[in-house]
């Protein structure tokens, strides 16, 4: 098949097994079935009729079976391998709703161009096809909201991203003593072990006041009792930076990626991960404890709070379970495309998960899966001796400081 006749035939073929499946999940005699016509979940309408002794096919297995010989008749197969499939009471695709406005050829690569109308999703559809044998095949199926050629910042807005108010901190000093919750984020980084923060609202609930001696003490006992875990250093890869860094949650687009006050010297940046191992009954596995930018050689000897701006503080917020330090004049120059390029390939994130952000034109940054998944992480500046900025981190609050091997200590 042609480009076209391709994409029309996935169009049939996806509408005609929707057609022959819907009836298992949404049954006309279904008392149920007018409530909610909307997504079906795993333990939706028809297991309702299960638990009233309907021992029919699973539909979600018949949905599964249908969309398997879709796709292998249709794309490629590292479009489809390992995919689940989710069922709405619509049609994501058919004939009805989606319209073939162009293809475009480029030698073995061709991208189809779809208009969506009357039914949830993205209003514009980009179908990435490879001739793979002579064949035209689906490699990629893309949605958008908004026009895909589009940059994420139009350029007369791109001012406010890349210069701090007036009168705004670099950064904010933290004691590196030990008596605050973080006094050397920068030490986590080592293959050895560390301690885990403690729960201080849990302890709260066990202690008679949250100040004072009493508190004290109990605290340092907490913190003394606390589990402490292996922990080790990735190297992720390198990006180039103009000396202005962005960081937060890339999944937003520019919603929550914040740019940092401080302003670095350009250069290439190094970006590593420090993973720590979770013991579970089903067995250990690693999870994102912080990640860092490299900027220079040397230790720092001074960490501070990283002043973000606009006015957003010193920590930034997580919606996607990941986050990103990325080179800021770089990020909001992409395009909606370009963004959905980087973002879209991130694996079906295990916790361990990390990647370099690139739309493919070569990296601009990196991104992990943010810890313990979303909410607010602090980032920090680590400074040599004169106030040279060395690494930037967000610590995702897995661990909070590092110790000797717990071998060789005495454990409760």
């Amino acid at each position: 098949m042609d480009p076209r006749n391709r994409v029309e035939a996935f169009l049939a073929d996806y509408a005609a097994a929707h057609a022959r499946v819907k009836p298992l999940f949404y049954p006309p005699d279904d008392e149920d079935a007018s409530a909610d016509r909307h997504a079906a979940v795993f333990g939706g309408s028809r297991r309702r009729r299960r638990d009233k002794g309907d021992s029919g096919p699973d539909p979600f297995e018949a949905w599964s079976e249908a969309m398997y010989a879709v796709d292998t008749a249709h794309r490629t197969e590292r479009s489809w391998v390992k995919r689940r499939y989710g069922f709405s009471s619509y049609s994501d695709y058919s004939p009805q709703t989606c319209k073939v406005e162009r293809v475009e050829e480029y030698g073995n690569l061709a991208r189809a161009r779809m208009t969506r109308t009357g039914v949830p999703g993205g209003s514009i559809i980009e179908i990435t096809l490879l001739n793979q044998a002579g064949d035209w095949l689906i490699d990629r199926i893309d949605e958008y909201h908004e026009n895909p050629g589009q940059p994420l910042v139009p350029e007369d807005r791109r001012g406010k991203w890349l210069q701090a108010p007036d009168g705004m901190a670099p950064y904010e000093d933290i004691l590196l003593s030990p008596e605050v919750d973080s006094p050397n984020p920068g030490a986590l980084f080592h293959d050895g072990w560390a301690r885990d923060p403690v729960d201080e609202f849990e302890l709260a609930q066990r202690v008679d006041e949250t100040e004072g001696p009493q508190w004290q003490r109990a605290l340092a006992e907490a913190q003394r009792r606390s589990p402490v875990r292996r922990i080790r250093v990735q190297t992720i890869g390198s990006f180039p930076h103009g000396g202005l860094l962005a960081v937060g949650d890339a999944g937003s687009q520019t919603s929550m990626m914040y740019t940092c006050a401080l302003r670095v010297r350009p250069g290439i940046a190094t970006a590593q991960a420090l993973l720590a191992t979770i013991d579970t009954k089903q067995g250990p596995y690693e999870r994102v404890a912080a990640v860092r930018a490299v900027l220079d050689d040397g230790e720092p000897v001074r960490w501070c709070a990283a002043a973000l701006f606009p006015g957003v503080g010193t920590a930034v917020g997580v919606d996607s379970g990941t986050a990103a330090i990325v080179d800021a004049a770089a990020y909001i120059s992409l395009t909606r495309r370009q963004w959905w390029n980087a973002w879209n390939p991130f694996p079906e994130r295990r916790w361990e998960d990390m990647t370099m952000f690139d739309c493919g034109t070569g990296p601009i940054g990196v991104m992990t899966s943010s810890g313990w998944g979303d909410g607010t992480y602090a980032v920090y500046w680590g400074l040599d001796r004169d106030g040279h900025p060395l690494q930037l981190m967000i610590d995702y609050g897995v661990v909070q400081e590092a110790v000797a091997s717990p071998l060789g200590q005495s454990r409760p």
